[in-house]
C-alpha cells in the first residue's frame, strides 16, 4: 500500500494555516506492526484525556501511517497530521464510558509497494523507525468509518488471496555510510543458517515465489550462496569478487527470484555460504516469499488479504471467508487513513462480501471484540510550527540543545537583526512525519517556509542543523548519537558514491530530488551544521561564535590566510595551492598569504614514518599568531592531515587562539565524518573541544578527489572573499551555497561536491573588515607607482580609514597596524619524494617593518626606518594595514612602492635590550611552566628592530637547550609598540617541551645590524598533573595584609584555589576560596588581611597556610608559614 499516493488531497503542496496540534488536549500512541487496534474508555482516561462521560462523537485519531516520506519534492505527502476514520462502539448512548471501545486501523512502519503491471509486491522497510505513531484528541466531531454503498451482482468469486512475507534484519552497515544495512553474517566458520516461515492455509499446489538478496566480500575470487527451500535446492547465487582496494566497492550483491512448489505448509529457507577466498564474508540482506493462501480466519488473528487474480476492468469480486463469526468485520483499507466497512453476509461460519475490483484492493478481516491495544506514550504538548511567521534563520535542534540554540538565535537577532525560528526535531516529526524521526520531515518543514513566503526576499536565508547526526538512525552502533538526523545516499558499498549530505535539506524547488543528479538541483539557502553531541559542546560553540564577534577578537589576524600543501603526487597539491593563491589575490588583494608547503621543509625519518616537525611548529604558530583562513590541500583523514600528520590531535591540543579563530578549509578526504559515532574526528575536535581551534570548517565527510576539490575550493574562495560595493561579505552559508551551485552548474562531479559540508553557523560572516585603509603619502608625497624606499631610510607614512565608497570615517578613533613586506622572492622545494621534482614558488614574507600607530578622526601617521638587510634587487614591496577602533575595523594593502638602494648609514653601535618571560610578565627566571609555554620577548632599540630575515644570521632567534640544529626564527611574531617603532614584543608558541629544566638563548638585531643576546631558564612539569612550586607570601612578616603567591603549571585555566590558614595548634582560623583564571604560571592574586572568618583581627603569631588546587578528582597541596605582627 502506498500511503501517500491514495488520497487526492495530498497531490499538491497546500499548507494548513495552523497545525491541529495547536489547540486541545493530545496524547500519543504507537504500534510496531500493521494491525487493527482497540482502545477502551479506561485506557482513554489513563492517557489524561478525560474520564467519566466523554461524548463519543468527539473522539478523534490522527496519524499519517508509518511509511517513510518520499525524498523527491514533487511526490505527494500529507501536510500536518491527518484525521483517520475510526469505529466507536458506545452502546448507542453517544457517551464513551464503561465497557465502550473504539477500533482503528494502523498501518505499521513498513510498507508493501505494488507493481500493478507485473502483479507483484516489494517490501520497503522503514529505515528510521520500527514504530508508527498516532495521536488522540477530544473535541469537535470525529471522522467515522463509513459503510460501503450497495453494489451490483458479483462477476468473480474469490476464496483465496495473495499472501506475502518478508524478513529483514538491519544489523551492520559496512561503510558506516548510506542507507543499505545487512543482516546475518556468514563465514567459513559459520556458513549455514536457516529461516522458518509459518504459513498456515497456504495452497500447497500453488508455487511459492522466493526473492532473496545477499551480499558478500570476497577479495580476488567470487564466492557463492547455495539455497534450499524445505530441502529442495534453489538456484545458487554468485557473489562477484572485490579487489580489496580501498576506493573500490567493499562488497557486492547477488539476488535470486525463483518459483517453486513446496508440499509442506511451513517453509524453511536454508542458506549456505561457500567462500572462495580466505577471510571471505557473506550476509543476508533480506528475503521475501509470495504465494496463494485460502481465505480462512485464524482465532484472534486479523487476516490481511488482497487478490491479484480478481482484478479486471468493471469487475465486482465476491470474497468468501471461512471461520468467521457475528463479530467479524471486513474493512477495505486500500486508503489506509479512510478505511471503509464492507457489507457482509454471514452464513454459519462463512462470511461473504463484494467489492469493486477494477484495481487491487487491500482488506482486513477481524473480530472487533478481540483486538490488541496500542502502546500508550502519554500526553503531547500543544505546538504550531505551521503558524510561525517569516524567518531569515531556521534552527533545527534537539530538545537537549534547545537552550543553546535559542541563545544563538537571540544573538543573531541582536547582532544582525535576523528573524529566527528554533524548532526541535520532535516538533517537526510530529507535524510533518506523524512522529516518525524521518529526515525528510526536516526538509519538508524548511520547504514550508520556502513555499509560504510572500516573495523571494522573504524566504529563509539560512538553515542551521544544531546537533550531530548519524548514519545509524535506530541506534544499533555502539555509542550512537543521532540528535539531528542526516541524509544518507541509497548506496552503502561504494566509498566513492556513498555519503551524507546536508544539501538535501536545501533542495527546495518542486522539481528537486537529491536522488537524481542529471541535472543536479541547486541549493536555495545557506546550510550549516554544528555537530554538538551534548549541551556542553553546544555551549562551547555558541560561546565561540559570540566571542568571535566581540571587539576583543579584533586584530591584524583578520588580514591573514595560510595555505598548506601536501607533498608527493607530482607536486599536485602544491600546484592546487598556488592556483588558490592566485584566485585569492585576484579576488581580494588585501589578504596576506602565508605558504606552508610540506616539500619546502626537511623530511625527518622516524619509527612512525616520515615527519615534518618544522611544519607542525609552523602550523601551530600560524594558528597561534592568527589566521582568518587556514586552507589545506592534500591527503588526510579523520585523524590527521597528510601522511606525515602535520595536523593531528597533538597539534589541535596545542592550539591556543581563543581570540583568533580561523575558518578551516580542508580539501582532503573525510576530515569530519561527524555522522560516524565510532570516529572522534579532528574536524569535530577543532570546533567543539574548547575555546580554541576553529570557528567553522568547510570540509569533507567522505573520500574525495583532488581535482574536484580544487574546483570547489577555488569557487568558494572567489565567492566568499569578494565584497559587495558597500564592502559587505556573504555569510558562511551563503558563500557555500553559491560555491556549490556554481560547481554544480559548471562541473559534473556532483557526488564530490555534496561531500563538502559547512560545519559551523551559516548565518555568520567571516571577520574580514568591510572598511578600508588607504596609504595617502610617504614623506608628504602621494604614491605614483614609481616611488622607492631605501634601506636605512627614515619615512613618515600617512593614511586614512574609509568606508566601501571611499568616504573618510571621521568618527574612527583607534589604531592601525602596518606591515611592510620586502619584495616577493623565490623558494625551492626540496624534492623529498622522487615523484615530486624540485620546483619553485613565490613568497612575500620578509617583514621590513611591523608597527602600530594611533588613528584620530580617521587619519593616521607613523614613522619607520627600513633595515639595512633588504633584498637590494629592485622590486615592489607590499604595505599591509589593519585598523580598529574597538567597534569596527578596516584593512588595506598598497603595492605602489619599489624597495631598492641604501640611504646614509645610521650612527648606532648598541644592540637591542632584551627582556623575556614565559606565558606572562609575572614569570620569574628559572620558574615553573607546563609543556606548551608561550615565549614573550620585549625588545627595545633606538634604531628599531630588524625582522627582515634578508641578512644571513640577522634574525630574531631562540635556541632551546643549545640545540643549534633547530634554531627558531621569530621575525614574523614581532610587533612594535603603539606609536613607537623602537619598542616591540615577540609572542611565540614554543614547541612541546619535555619535563625538567631548560634554557632558551635569545638573540635580536637592530636595523643597523647590532645584536644582543639573553638567557631564559625554566622548569617544565606535565600539565596533566598540577604542580605547586615557590610558594611564598609577601611581605612576611606583615601587619596589615599579605599576598600569597606561587608558581604552577596550569596556564589558561580556571584554577580552583583554596587557602587554609591555621594557628600553630592546628586550629583552622580562615579559609579563602577563589577561582583564578591563569594566563601565566605565576599567581599573585590571593590576599589575606590577618582576620578570621568573623572579620576579627587575629593576634600576633606565626600562622601556617596551606594552598590546595583541585583538578577533577585530584588535589594538589603545598604549605608555608607567615608571621603576623
Amino acid at each position: 500500500m502506498g500511503l501517500f499516493g491514495c488520497a487526492d488531497g495530498f497531490s499538491q503542496r497546500v499548507y494548513a494555516p495552523s497545525s491541529v496540534l495547536s489547540t486541545g488536549n493530545w496524547a500519543k500512541i504507537a504500534v510496531t506492526k500493521e494491525g487493527v487496534y482497540k482502545i477502551d474508555a479506561n485506557t482513554l482516561g489513563g492517557l489524561g484525556l478525560g474520564s467519566g462521560s466523554i461524548a463519543s462523537s468527539a473522539i478523534r485519531i490522527y496519524g499519517n501511517g508509518g511509511a517513510m516520506l518520499p525524498e523527491g519534492n514533487s511526490a505527494p505527502r500529507p501536510d500536518d497530521l491527518v484525521e483517520n476514520a475510526i469505529l466507536v462502539e458506545d452502546g448507542g448512548d453517544a457517551v464513551f464510558s464503561g465497557s465502550d471501545f473504539l477500533v482503528f486501523y494502523a498501518a505499521g512502519p513498513h510498507q508493501w509497494v505494488k507493481d500493478s503491471l507485473n502483479k507483484r509486491f516489494s517490501h520497503v522497510k522503514n529505515l528510521y523507525s520500527d514504530t508508527a505513531y498516532y495521536y488522540i484528541s477530544i473535541g469537535g466531531t470525529g471522522k467515522r468509518i463509513q459503510t460501503q454503498a450497495t453494489l451490483g451482482q458479483a462477476t468473480v468469486q474469490v476464496d483465496s488471496y495473495n499472501e506475502r512475507y518478508f524478513y529483514e534484519k538491519d544489523l551492520v552497515n559496512l561503510l558506516a555510510s548510506g542507507k543499505e544495512w545487512l543482516g546475518e553474517e556468514f563465514s567459513s566458520s559459520a556458513s549455514t543458517k536457516s529461516f522458518s516461515v509459518d504459513w498456515p492455509n497456504r495452497i500447497l499446489t500453488s508455487p511459492v515465489q522466493v526473492s532473496v538478496k545477499l551480499a558478500g566480500r570476497s577479495i580476488g575470487a567470487a564466492s557463492k550462496f547455495n539455497l534450499q527451500l524445505n530441502g529442495q535446492a534453489l538456484n545458487p547465487v554468485n557473489i562477484a569478487a572485490v579487489s580489496g582496494y580501498f576506493l573500490d566497492a567493499t562488497a557486492t550483491e547477488g539476488s535470486l527470484q525463483q518459483s517453486v512448489i513446496a508440499s509442506q505448509t511451513g517453509l524453511s529457507l536454508g542458506l549456505q555460504f561457500q567462500p572462495a577466498a580466505a577471510g571471505a564474508v557473506g550476509w543476508l540482506n533480506w528475503f521475501e516469499m509470495h504465494g496463494r493462501s485460502k481465505l480462512i480466519l485464524l482465532p484472534n488473528i486479523p487476516l490481511f488479504f488482497r487478490d491479484w487474480e480478481s482484478v479486471s476492468a468493471n469487475a465486482i469480486a465476491q470474497f468468501q471467508i471461512s471461520n468467521a463469526n457475528a463479530n467479524t468485520q471486513i474493512w477495505d483499507i486500500s486508503q489506509p487513513l479512510q478505511p471503509q466497512k464492507m457489507n457482509t453476509v454471514l452464513s454459519g461460519t462463512d462470511l461473504s462480501f463484494s467489492q469493486v475490483s477494477n484495481s487491487l484492493r487491500e482488506f482486513v478481516a477481524f473480530d472487533k471484540t478481540n483486538l490488541p491495544s496500542p502502546i500508550l506514550l502519554g500526553k503531547v504538548n500543544n505546538q504550531n510550527l505551521h503558524q510561525t511567521g517569516p524567518a531569515d534563520l531556521l534552527i533545527i535542534t534537539h530538545t537537549s540543545l534547545v537552550a543553546e540554540a535559542k541563545r544563538l538565535a537571540a544573538f543573531h537577532e541582536q547582532q544582525d537583526g535576523y528573524k529566527s525560528v528554533v524548532a526541535t526535531t520532535d516538533q517537526i516529526y510530529q507535524e510533518f512525519a506523524s512522529g516518525i524521526p524521518d529526515p525528510t520531515s526536516l526538509r519538508d518543514f524548511v520547504k514550508m517556509y520556502f513555499d509560504k513566503a510572500a516573495s523571494a526576499s522573504s524566504r529563509p536565508r539560512f538553515l542551521l542543523l544544531f546537533g550531530t547526526g548519524s548514519y545509524d538512525y535506530q541506534y544499533r552502533a555502539a555509542g550512537n548519537i543521532n540528535l539531528v538526523p542526516t541524509y544518507q545516499t541509497v548506496q552503502s558499498f561504494d566509498p566513492l558514491i556513498s555519503h551524507t549530505s546536508d544539501d538535501f535539506f536545501g533542495l527546495l524547488d518542486n522539481s528537486d530530488d537529491i536522488n537524481f543528479v542529471a541535472p543536479a538541483g541547486l541549493l536555495d539557502l545557506g546550510i550549516g551544521r554544528i555537530p554538538a553531541r551534548n549541551p556542553a559542546e553546544a555551549a562551547t560553540m555558541v560561546n565561540k561564535i559570540i566571542h568571535y564577534h566581540d571587539p576583543v577578537s579584533m586584530g591584524g589576524w583578520r588580514n591573514q590566510a595560510v595555505f598548506i600543501a601536501d607533498d608527493k603526487d607530482g607536486n599536485l597539491h602544491l600546484s592546487d595551492a598556488e592556483s588558490l593563491n592566485v584566485a585569492v589575490n585576484n579576488t581580494n588583494s588585501r589578504f596576506n598569504q602565508e605558504k606552508i608547503y610540506l616539500d619546502a621543509y626537511p623530511l625527518v625519518s622516524g619509527n612512525g614514518g616520515g615527519r615534518y616537525p618544522a611544519v607542525n611548529e609552523a602550523i601551530v604558530n600560524a594558528v597561534f599568531n592568527g589566521k582568518l583562513i587556514v586552507n589545506y590541500s592534500g591527503h588526510g583523514n579523520y585523524l590527521r592531515l597528510s601522511e606525515e600528520a602535520v595536523i593531528s590531535a597533538t597539534e589541535v591540543k596545542r592550539f591556543n587562539n581563543p581570540d583568533k579563530l580561523p575558518l578551516f578549509i580542508t580539501a582532503s578526504c573525510d576530515f569530519a565524518p561527524y555522522d560516524d559515532p565510532s570516529k572522534q574526528s579532528l574536524g569535530s575536535s577543532l570546533l567543539l573541544d574548547n575555546a580554541n581551534g576553529a570557528i567553522a570548517l568547510m570540509t569533507t565527510t567522505r573520500v574525495v578527489f583532488a581535482y574536484s576539490n580544487r574546483i570547489m575550493n577555488d569557487n568558494y574562495l572567489r565567492i566568499a572573499l569578494k565584497p559587495s560595493p558597500s564592502g559587505q561579505y556573504l555569510t558562511l552559508g551563503e558563500a557555500v551555497m553559491a560555491a556549490k551551485n556554481e560547481t554544480y552548474q559548471s562541473f559534473g562531479d556532483v557526488f564530490n561536491n555534496r561531500k563538502f559540508t559547512l560545519l559551523g553557523d551559516p548565518a555568520m560572516r567571516l571577520a574580514f573588515p568591510k572598511n578600508q585603509v588607504q596609504l595617502t603619502s610617504i614623506n608628504g608625497q602621494a604614491p605614483t607607482g614609481k616611488d622607492s624606499l631605501q634601506a636605512l631610510g627614515k619615512y613618515q607614512i600617512n593614511g586614512k580609514i574609509t568606508d566601501g565608497t571611499g568616504t573618510i570615517l571621521s568618527n574612527f578613533q583607534g589604531e592601525v597596524e602596518t606591515i611592510l613586506y620586502d619584495k616577493a622572492q623565490s623558494v625551492k622545494t626540496l624534492g623529498n619524494d622522487l615523484a615530486s621534482p624540485v620546483t619553485s614558488f613565490q613568497v612575500q614574507n620578509s617583514i621590513l617593518f611591523k608597527g602600530r600607530a594611533t588613528v584620530k578622526n580617521g587619519l593616521f601617521q607613523l614613522n619607520l626606518i627600513l633595515p639595512k638587510d633588504i633584498n637590494y634587487q629592485p622590486g615592489k614591496g607590499r604595505f599591509s594595514f589593519y585598523a580598529t577602533d574597538s567597534k569596527k575595523d578596516a584593512s588595506g594593502a598598497d603595492t605602489n612602492y619599489i624597495i631598492a638602494g641604501l640611504a646614509p648609514a645610521l650612527t648606532d653601535n648598541r644592540g637591542p635590550e632584551i627582556k623575556a618571560w614565559l606565558n606572562d610578565t609575572t614569570f620569574k627566571n628559572g620558574g615553573l611552566t607546563h609543556e606548551n609555554p608561550v615565549l614573550l620577548m620585549d625588545l627595545v632599540d633606538s634604531s628599531g628592530i630588524n625582522v627582515s630575515g634578508a641578512g644571513i644570521g640577522h634574525d630574531i632567534t631562540a635556541v632551546i637547550d643549545e640545540n643549534e640544529r633547530n634554531v627558531l626564527v621569530l621575525n614574523g611574531y614581532y610587533s612594535s609598540q603603539l606609536d613607537n617603532y623602537q619598542r616591540g614584543r615577540v609572542r611565540y608558541q614554543l614547541p612541546t617541551m619535555t619535563p625538567g629544566k631548560h634554557q632558551i638563548r635569545l638573540k635580536a638585531w637592530d636595523l643597523a645590524n647590532n645584536s644582543s643576546e639573553a638567557l631564559l631558564d625554566f622548569e617544565v612539569a606535565k600539565q596533566e598533573k598540577a604542580v605547586i612550586q615557590k610558594l611564598m607570601n609577601y611581605p612576611n612578616p606583615f601587619s596589615d595584609k599579605t599576598t600569597i603567591s606561587f608558581e604552577h603549571n596550569q596556564p589558561n585555566t580556571d584554577l580552583p584555589v583554596e587557602v587554609g590558614i591555621f594557628a600553630t595548634n592546628g586550629q583552622l582560623v580562615k579559609t579563602i576560596r577563589k577561582t583564578v583564571f591563569t594566563a601565566g604560571t605565576r599567581n599573585c592574586e590571593i590576599q589575606w588581611d590577618g582576620r578570621d572568618e568573623n572579620g576579627q583581627k587575629l593576634k600576633k603569631a606565626i600562622y601556617i597556610y596551606r594552598v590546595v588546587i583541585t583538578l577533577g578528582e585530584q588535589k594538589f597541596v603545598s604549605a608555608g608559614q607567615m608571621i603576623l605582627y
